[in-house]
């Protein structure tokens, strides 16, 4: 972003002229007043995003196998983590996994790989698990063993 802020408000190397508007108020939609400037940061992210679709996506995929051989033999894509040592490739992709991951919905399907009481699977205004008031419940209970009665 300095590079980009330098551009537009920097005459030379040796005289710095007065920033008369933030950054943040550039990147305002041109309708909102603003110039449209994209946020970097921002659109760099939806970018690595993208990427993390694809491993996502493409199980079969060159790189998607090479990733998981390195960073997630064990675990899936989205609940993997860093490593010892990562690379700054991968930490990227993890960057714009941050970025998927808000936007992700998952389906329930036959119920079999959701948790009932750990994971969030009720959609309402927001994704949500079920609320207990009981102090005994069976942690490890799968959607698929609810019974659930069609007629209602």
């Amino acid at each position: 972003m300095s590079a980009m802020v330098s551009f537009w408000w920097d005459e030379c190397a040796e005289k710095r002229k007065i920033h008369w508007v933030s950054w943040e108020k550039l990147c305002i939609s041109k309708e909102n007043g603003g110039l449209g400037f994209r946020d970097i940061e921002d659109f760099n992210q939806a970018l690595l995003a993208k990427q993390a679709w694809r491993l996502l996506n493409e199980p079969n995929s060159l790189l998607a196998r090479i990733y998981k051989g390195k960073y997630y033999a064990k675990k899936g894509f989205m609940e993997c983590g860093k490593r010892y040592r990562p690379s700054y490739a991968w930490r990227s992709i993890l960057f714009g996994r941050e970025l998927l991951s808000k936007g992700l919905v998952g389906s329930i399907g036959d119920g079999q790989s959701t948790l009932v009481w750990s994971q969030k699977w009720i959609m309402d205004e927001v994704m949500r698990r079920p609320i207990n008031k009981e102090m005994m419940i069976d942690v490890n209970l799968k959607v698929s063993a609810l019974k659930l009665n069609e007629n209602q």
